[in-house]
């Protein structure tokens, strides 16, 4: 695939200085591009690699000299990345055949919107709606009565239970399950072992989701366990029953969610972070990772440490925990003074 530089500076509405006939073929970083990729400059700390690097032309911004290289002039270079590496990204229509694989099982009372494909060995069961120009890649299982909206991108392996409802232009990537039975246990009246409590509530994914590998959300207990519009999962993240996560949230890999917690707007966690159940967290809030929030936390709240504390407490807690051994070396020096005071003045009594 190859796509001219001046076809390039098109997409991304930039100026262009040099020769746009240029057959670009990729994107690379400034320091492993090879001739006939495209590069970019988003940080000052790498306009001294402009005169080095091997690329044919570099996204830069306003200002910035291009030593003499084809250039892109944009107001944001890495936006301008971003929109240069969707030209050369992986296309699931240009790469998968459309329709119906002969492998795949449709149950009864299915209802297929116009382009939709279902790839080898895929399980829809019976009642499920899948809207226009939805992809579903091999293996995928979507259980009765599930609906998925139009312009979805379904990888392989991916296990979606019956009556959860997802929407439109929704990635879930490979190995994730959807609508899995929350953990809901109470102590059985006689042996006090743990006895199940039925899941018969379900999921709701809006639209603009992205979920990751081997990620997992469990449906409610009753009601719905909700992820709203244009959030983010990361790989490997657990969301647990009942569990409400706002708009344009990112949560990383290894994070998790427990039963019944609001997750408010734009709220983002780091990786290997928890949230304990029942407890509400404020929009625009930042989650530091390895961070395990156990209360309720307003609007804008900036959190790490075990338990969660203000992130300038925790990093005022973690300073004066390294001067622990020093401390304790200082105090057992005074501890043997003070003895041998003690001493000294027991002698001259």
């Amino acid at each position: 695939m190859s796509i001219k530089l001046k076809d390039i500076c098109k997409h991304l509405g930039g100026d262009l200085s040099g020769d746009g006939e240029i057959d670009i073929t990729g994107v690379s970083g400034i320091n492993e591009a090879e001739p006939s990729q495209i590069t970019f400059v988003a940080n000052a700390k790498y306009l001294g690699a402009i005169a080095t690097t091997q690329a044919s032309a570099i996204i830069i911004g306003r200002g910035v000299s291009g030593n003499g290289k084809p250039t892109i002039c944009v107001d944001d270079p890495y936006w301008g990345f971003v929109q240069t590496l969707e030209l050369f990204s992986w296309d699931s229509d240009k790469q998968t055949e459309s329709g119906i694989h002969k492998t795949a099982i449709i149950g009864e009372n299915v209802t297929l919107g116009k382009g939709v494909t279902v790839q080898a060995n895929s399980v829809i069961c019976d009642n499920v709606e899948i809207g226009d120009n939805t992809v579903i890649m091999p293996l995928v299982y979507v259980g009765d009565g599930s609906k998925i909206g139009s312009d979805g991108l379904i990888y392989a392996n991916v296990s979606i239970r019956e009556n959860v409802t997802i929407g439109n232009r929704v990635i879930i990537h490979c190995g994730a399950v959807i609508g899995s039975d929350g953990f809901g246990f109470t102590p059985e009246p006689k042996n006090q072992r743990p006895y199940k409590i039925p899941q018969i509530g379900t999921v709701v994914i809006e639209d603009d989701v992205e979920i990751g590998a081997n990620t997992t959300i469990d449906r409610a207990t009753l009601s719905e366990t909700i992820i709203k519009s244009g959030t983010k999962l990361d790989n490997l993240v657990q969301i647990a029953h009942n569990v409400v996560i706002g708009q344009d949230c990112c949560l990383a890999a290894q994070s998790g969610i427990a039963g019944s917690t609001i997750i408010g707007d734009r709220v983002n966690i780091a990786g290997q972070s928890g949230v304990v159940g029942h407890l509400k967290l404020g929009e625009n809030s930042v989650i530091y990772a390895k961070t395990a929030v156990t209360k309720d936390m307003p609007s804008g709240s900036h959190l790490s440490g075990i338990p969660a504390q203000t992130h300038k407490q925790e990093l005022r807690t973690q300073a004066a925990t390294r001067k622990l051994p020093d401390l304790m070396q200082e105090f057992s020096q005074l501890q043997k003074r003070v003895e041998e005071l003690e001493t000294k003045l027991n002698d001259s009594e």
